[in-house]
């Protein structure tokens, strides 16, 4: 027994190699934008397509009412907190200056009505009106704004008050802004219909939704704007086509016009030149591997998991991929048990590494055969008769 030991031994250290299988390379297909910071995420695999300065710290602005809304959507799923419901306006409400919703003091506005002034119309009155229905006070507000920032993984986030006011201390990213829109997105589908209403009517003022995607780009239904002299024009903005969902956050741009155009190009750019894929499927055969001394001479390497990857056009079509495994597997096999790995590189992001394993168990070849084997896979390649 001994004897065979050693045998086995120096076979095994013969015959075992790394085999790498290079499929493609290629070179990645590419956008720029005149926006100084930029975000394109697809929605639903929440892969970054394009990015840029997406993680600077930036004055959100407008913006930072999503936040504001969120923590509204939460309150009326989450608590016997109603729509319907009656938020007295304070005086502070109503002395807010810039965007308004036009509340008076002490109005007995509904939570309906004033997020339909926040979103819609965009009203500093409005957010001040809810935060303090929601919490009292705004600065109070403000900290629960910032509880929702942390669970949500809003790293470069602080909020000081409900409407995007600028003031220190009181900053975000396009980044952490994509997070929370898709946040709102996901976790209240049926309240989030608020921001694809096109205009809103209080105190017989007809306001137009600032956001004016909804009626230049198709499948476009939300977000919301931002500006101020020191940000910029920005948008956190989304559309839905085919069941497909893309968001864009982008900040900084020179004017309204270009806030457009750039959110609109960067859109339609993720829907024509990129898709959903499946890479790979879970149990896909990958690769058959020789066995070492097993009582079959081969075993099928399968993916561990479904891949589902957005690519452009050309990198579907040119990848670059590795599958790295011992040959051949000394027996025993155990079923699902990793042996080998696929590698999927895609420029500019992070590799794909899928776990090969095992397709079934394959046990060892009685111990007085081992000699046989051995020699047949010196000669032949094969440990056993194929069947």
């Amino acid at each position: 027994m001994s004897h065979l030991n050693i045998t086995n031994n120096i076979m095994l250290k013969i015959f075992t190699y790394l085999f790498v299988i290079t499929v493609f390379s290629f070179k990645v297909y590419s956008i720029d934008t005149k926006a100084p910071q930029a975000i394109v995420i697809d929605f639903d695999t929440n892969e970054i397509l394009f990015e840029k300065n997406a993680n600077l710290k930036i004055i959100p602005a407008s913006m930072t009412k999503i936040m504001t809304v969120y923590a509204a959507f939460d309150r009326l799923k989450n608590t016997e907190f109603a729509i319907d419901n009656k938020c007295r306006v304070s005086a502070k409400a109503y002395k807010m200056g810039g965007s308004r919703t036009f509340l008076e003091i002490d109005d007995l506005a509904t939570v309906d009505e004033l997020l339909k002034g926040i979103i819609v119309q965009s009203g500093n009155d409005a957010s001040i009106a809810l935060a303090e229905c929601l919490a009292g006070t705004e600065e109070d507000f403000a900290k629960l704004m910032n509880v929702y920032s942390e669970r949500l993984g809003m790293k470069n986030t602080n909020f000081v008050n409900s409407s995007g006011w600028p003031e220190d201390d009181h900053y975000s990213s396009v980044y952490d802004l994509a997070i929370l829109s898709n946040a709102l997105i996901k976790n209240f589908p049926n309240l989030y219909t608020y921001f694809a209403m096109e205009e809103f009517t209080y105190n017989e003022i007809s306001q137009p939704n600032r956001n004016k995607l909804l009626k230049k780009v198709e499948g476009a239904d939300g977000l919301k704007t931002g500006f101020t002299k020191k940000s910029g024009w920005g948008i956190a903005s989304t559309a839905k086509r085919n069941n497909r969902r893309i968001t864009v956050v982008i900040n900084g741009t020179n004017s309204s016009r270009s806030r457009l155009n750039e959110s609109e190009k960067l859109i339609n750019w993720a829907f024509n030149q990129t898709s959903q894929k499946k890479l790979v499927t879970k149990n896909q055969n990958i690769k058959s591997v020789d066995v070492w001394l097993g009582v079959e001479p081969k075993i099928n390497l399968i993916s561990s998991k479904n891949v589902i990857s957005t690519l452009s056009f050309d990198q579907i079509q040119l990848m670059k991929s590795e599958i790295e495994y011992l040959s051949p597997i000394s027996a025993p096999i155990s079923k699902g048990k990793e042996y080998g790995k696929l590698t999927i590189e895609i420029e500019g992001r992070p590799p794909i590494i899928i776990s090969l394993v095992a397709e079934k168990n394959i046990r060892k070849v009685n111990p007085f055969l081992k000699i046989i084997a051995a020699g047949k896979y010196l000669l032949f390649g094969t440990s056993l008769d194929e069947k």
